[in-house]
């Protein structure tokens, strides 16, 4: 993933790899507007706003969230600062997942599978936004984000 700067210059790209080792990780364990009734999902990964921060591209009103597809996101800072969304990089182990081999006995996280929305996806504490802050409204979900640009 590419943070760029307000102009469009690339700034800095990390790998996942990069997002697990380099930023402190924040856990959800939360639905989404795409899982199962009733079923929740953690999922890990750094903050957005810490990855923006580290870069120096977080002091624009908001900024413009691209996935590989070109579907892209604005994303105003008040939201970023207010609720906390994560990039994340990996999702909880599941039984099945440890039956079919995919993770080990003890593996607690794995990462995101292109079909579960990965390898990279925002995610935002669903379960504990307000009633009046519906994130579905699928502006605000992206997945496999490629880049970050604060918007001028």
């Amino acid at each position: 993933m590419t943070i760029k700067d307000a102009q469009g210059e690339d700034v800095e790209t990390f790998s996942t790899e990069q997002l697990k080792t380099v930023f402190s990780q924040q856990t959800y364990n939360t639905r989404t507007p795409w899982t199962a009734e009733g079923e929740a999902v953690t999922y890990r990964g750094p903050l957005l706003a810490d990855v923006l921060s580290k870069t120096g591209q977080a002091n624009g009103a908001s900024v413009r969230v691209t996935a590989y597809d070109d579907f892209y996101s604005d994303i105003t800072m008040d939201e970023i600062v207010s609720y906390h969304p994560i990039i994340a990089v990996e999702r909880n182990c599941t039984d099945q997942d440890r039956q079919r081999a995919v993770c080990a006995p003890e593996q607690e996280f794995r990462p995101i599978s292109m079909v579960e929305k990965g390898p990279m996806f925002m995610v935002w504490p669903y379960d504990s936004l307000p009633d009046y802050y519906h994130p579905s409204r699928n502006a605000i979900w992206v997945f496999f984000p490629i880049s970050v640009q604060p918007l001028p």
